[in-house]
């Protein structure tokens, strides 16, 4: 018999069109891999592509700043370097300059208490994105943002408000820091900025949510009903179109799901506000799908929705892995 011969086919033979649109394909980030996040950057492959070339590098940084994750303020304040580094870029007419505004289209901003940030970077970018997803304890941030693209279109002598991107918000976190929401609705600028939402997507919890799942005791008893989140009944979202409410489900107690990493199913309801009553009421019935979300999610499933006994906990699901793979868009 004759030894098989191995073939090979230089990288570099390939057709210039052709080896980007590889290295383009190869550099979108791994958001739905099995790993955490934590241990592995779900960017690490994208970055070291960015390493082969400055055109290389140019091509790649679009699938970079799609979907641009900041989930702790070691991240914000690391991408507001960047930020700065580009600024500098610009002003030399650098080889390295690069638009980030242009192309960060999601922007997720995890729990965490902001810190002296320049917001005359994050801003621009922030408010750029289509998609975004906030913390209630990040509040102060993207309020910061907002006032600083209220004062300068202010100090710019520019007489229509700003115009602000975002058209879709998810809004995660504990409802109890309803003094600090209160005030940022009562804001000139965050009452401006509400009304130009959408499409939110609410991903909070209560105080008792939080005790139940410390306790282990997250789980649903059989059909649930579903209620408006209190943050929304007093937000002036006066252009809102829909809002969606996702559900997380598991056949499997809280502690097996979480030990074994079983994939966990999640309702995502989507409801539209044209179809509720000018005072929509707490409990909230209408047409739903269930869309199947996976811990390392490589698909979105669709499939007829059911009732049963369940894990409906808000707290045990990965909502950054979820968001990050594309829930809400």
């Amino acid at each position: 018999m004759e030894p098989v011969t191995q073939l090979s086919f230089p990288f570099g033979d390939l057709p210039i069109e052709l080896a980007l649109l590889i290295l383009k394909y190869a550099a979108q980030p791994s958001f739905s891999q099995s790993e955490t996040y934590k241990s592995k950057n779900p960017y690490s492959s994208a970055l070291a592509i960015c390493l082969v070339s400055k055109e290389v590098r140019k091509m790649v940084l679009p699938e970079i700043l799609h979907t641009v994750l900041l989930p702790q303020l070691r991240n914000v304040t690391a991408f507001v370097n960047a930020l700065r580094m580009q600024q500098a870029y610009a002003l030399q007419d650098h080889q390295f300059k690069f638009d980030y505004t242009k192309h960060v289209r999601r922007m997720w901003m995890g729990q965490f208490r902001s810190s002296a940030l320049d917001l005359s970077l994050l801003a621009p970018v922030l408010l750029a994105a289509p998609s975004i997803s906030v913390d209630f304890e990040n509040l102060d941030l993207l309020s910061g943002c907002l006032l600083h693209a209220w004062n300068s279109r202010v100090d710019n002598h520019e007489g229509s408000p700003p115009l602000y991107s975002p058209k879709t918000l998810m809004v995660t976190g504990t409802e109890s820091m309803t003094r600090q929401w209160s005030s940022f609705i009562k804001s000139v600028h965050g009452a401006a900025f509400l009304a130009s939402i959408t499409h939110v997507i609410s991903v909070t919890h209560t105080i008792t949510d939080c005790s139940r799942h410390l306790c282990r005791i997250c789980r649903d008893n059989g059909l649930k009903n579903y209620n408006r989140p209190d943050w929304m009944t007093q937000t002036p979202l006066n252009n809102l179109q829909t809002f969606s409410l996702p559900i997380p489900h598991s056949a499997l107690p809280l502690v097996e799901c979480e030990l074994s990493g079983t994939d966990m199913k999640v309702e995502l309801l989507t409801f539209s506000v044209s179809k509720l009553s000018q005072r929509p009421p707490s409990r909230l019935t209408h047409m739903r799908v269930l869309q199947q979300m996976r811990r390392s999610p490589n698909d979105s499933l669709l499939a007829v929705s059911r009732h049963g006994t369940s894990s409906n906990c808000v707290l045990c699901q990965d909502w950054l892995k979820a968001w990050a793979c594309g829930l809400g868009s």
